[in-house]
């Protein structure tokens, strides 16, 4: 195996793993006892294809649990979604002469208590948002994520939604779509 490979796995895979067993202790009274099995064993197995000089490798296949709080499991749902992203956005400029934007919507931080219930308010904020006259008229497709990111000076979290907009290719010379900063705040 190469270098670059075995820094791939100390880099990138071990960190990961690391946070699944912790999570693994943390959720052991919470899931079934075969769950927790399945997140302690994650990723204890990957079959790897590579090229001739183990120059480029391949996972082909492993032993995931598919838990979505799983952090090895997380990260490569993360990126096989921004693969199907990347080549969506590919396609929405060449073939369909779109544009896209990034926005991100926050909201303060909250504590623990209050999280489920920002998240909810954050959710049902952002659809009445896509529900507003202007933005329908403006936005011809979206595709969303919420984050939430954790304060541990103030112990303390930040639920946000980060959105692409699909929009007109003209969108920012079209003073009947275009929605300025402000206006979207």
């Amino acid at each position: 195996m190469s270098k670059s490979n075995i820094n791939f796995v100390d880099d990138k895979y071990t960190p990961k793993k690391e946070k699944n067993l912790v999570l693994s202790g943390m959720i052991e009274n919470l899931v079934s006892e075969s769950m927790h099995e399945l997140i302690v064993d994650c990723n204890t197995f990957m079959m790897m294809a590579s090229d001739q000089n183990m120059e480029h490798l391949k996972l082909h296949k492993n032993n995931a649990c598919k838990n979505r709080f799983c952090p090895v499991c997380a990260w490569r749902k993360a990126g096989k979604d921004a693969m199907k992203l990347s080549i969506m956005m590919k396609h929405l400029k060449l073939e369909q002469d779109k544009q896209l934007i990034f926005a991100t919507f926050t909201t303060p931080n909250v504590v623990a208590d209050d999280l489920n219930d920002e998240i909810r308010h954050l959710n049902q904020s952002f659809q009445r948002l896509m529900q507003r006259k202007r933005v329908k008229e403006a936005i011809r497709g979206y595709a969303r994520k919420i984050e939430v990111t954790y304060n541990h000076e103030r112990d303390d979290y930040n639920p946000h939604i980060h959105a692409l907009f699909v929009v007109d290719k003209g969108y920012f010379n079209n003073s009947r779509q275009y929605i300025t900063r402000d206006r979207w705040l």
